[in-house]
């Protein structure tokens, strides 16, 4: 049996040949496409890794060896493909045993084209949820325990600041202050001076590690005047030009908005400086309908979006993750456009709302 794109591959393994040739028939005019029938659990292993099924149709009782349970749990341990038990076996221990393969669904033979079409839908349905459950708590994981590296990265990060360069600082003002109070009137007379000039450069240090904690002006002037403020400090850094655009009568939004937009924005910076090359970045940040548009776009070596996304769905890649989390936390979407040579463009698609009336 050949292969026909976009139908659904269902394997055949039945005991009786005729019958697999009806079921076959079935499974035809229902829209699905049986790549393979055999009676034996040995070959059905064999052509389940040959032809990699949405689903294998099973019967319990098999020539050979092998029953259909046992060949069921085989396949699902090595390929994850769902199975429906197709048999006339209703006995308890019968089904006791046919549950530690987890099946996707058992019929009893004789059965109707809707009880298969019924069987075979809900099956391949629940499947797919159940796949798409695995990797969203793979997703969460892998965010979850990124999320815990980067806060003790920020801890070490604040604790070396703190140690470092306010430390030093106060401990020269302490030296400072117990020379003037040992020598008093033959004190250096640049000493005052010296203390004064040591506070201004603690208090820089301190107006500086707030910053990079979250900068004050996204709270007291809005998401433009940050994103402004964070693109300079990037591009400076690293080399490119920035723009931001921003339409004058957008106005102040909700804070988990601009918040979120803000750290979103950071992150494809970051990817811009670590990865990209650029030469040019330009930020938007628009209204569009009942939707706020925030876009990050740069003119440099681009990537695959397909494998981007196999990384993230895997947890490799945790900063789309957060990006996308962040993304949905608000009720958008992010999405991500590029190709080698190509650049990037970030595009963050969220319900707009305004900042509401202070009491």
């Amino acid at each position: 049996m050949l292969a026909t794109p976009n139908k659904p591959r269902i394997l055949v393994v039945e005991d009786e040949l005729i019958v697999a040739r009806d079921i076959a028939q079935q499974l035809l005019e229902l829209g699905y496409q049986p790549v393979a029938s055999t009676n034996t659990g040995e070959q059905a292993i064999v052509l389940a890794l040959q032809h990699k099924p949405k689903l294998v149709l099973m019967d319990i009782q098999l020539a050979g060896a092998m029953d259909g349970i046992e060949a069921a749990r085989q396949i699902r341990a090595q390929m994850d493909v769902p199975v429906v038990f197709l048999t006339a076996f209703s006995a308890n221990d019968v089904l006791s045993r046919a549950k530690l393969a987890e099946p996707f669904g058992y019929i009893l033979k004789p059965f109707s084209e809707r009880e298969l079409s019924t069987v075979l839908a809900m099956a391949l349905y629940k499947h797919q949820a159940d796949a798409k459950l695995r990797s969203t708590t793979r997703q969460l994981q892998a965010l979850s325990q990124r999320v815990l590296e980067l806060q003790e990265q920020e801890r070490r990060r604040i604790a070396l600041e703190l140690h470092d360069e306010l430390g030093q600082a106060l401990t020269a003002i302490k030296i400072n202050l117990q020379i003037g109070e040992k020598f008093k009137e033959q004190a250096p007379p640049n000493l005052y001076a010296d203390n004064l000039r040591i506070v201004e450069n603690a208090l820089q240090q301190v107006r500086t590690l707030a910053m990079a904690l979250r900068p004050s002006m996204l709270d007291d002037l809005g998401l433009a005047p940050a994103l402004k403020w964070m693109a300079e400090q990037s591009a400076s850094r690293s080399g490119f030009a920035a723009r931001v655009h921003q339409e004058r009568t957008l106005g102040r939004l909700a804070p988990d908005i601009e918040t979120a937009c803000f750290r979103i924005a950071q992150e494809a910076l970051t990817n811009i400086s670590r990865y990209a090359k650029a030469s040019q970045v330009d930020i938007e940040l628009r209204r569009d309908g009942a939707d706020l548009l925030l876009q990050v776009s740069d003119d440099g070596v681009g990537f695959d979006p397909a494998a981007m996304c196999e990384r993230a769905s895997n947890g490799s890649s945790v900063g789309v993750l957060g990006m996308q989390e962040r993304a949905a936390l608000l009720g958008g979407q992010l999405s991500l456009t590029s190709a080698p040579g190509k650049g990037t463009t970030v595009l963050l698609r969220c319900p707009w709302r305004a900042q509401p009336p202070r009491p």
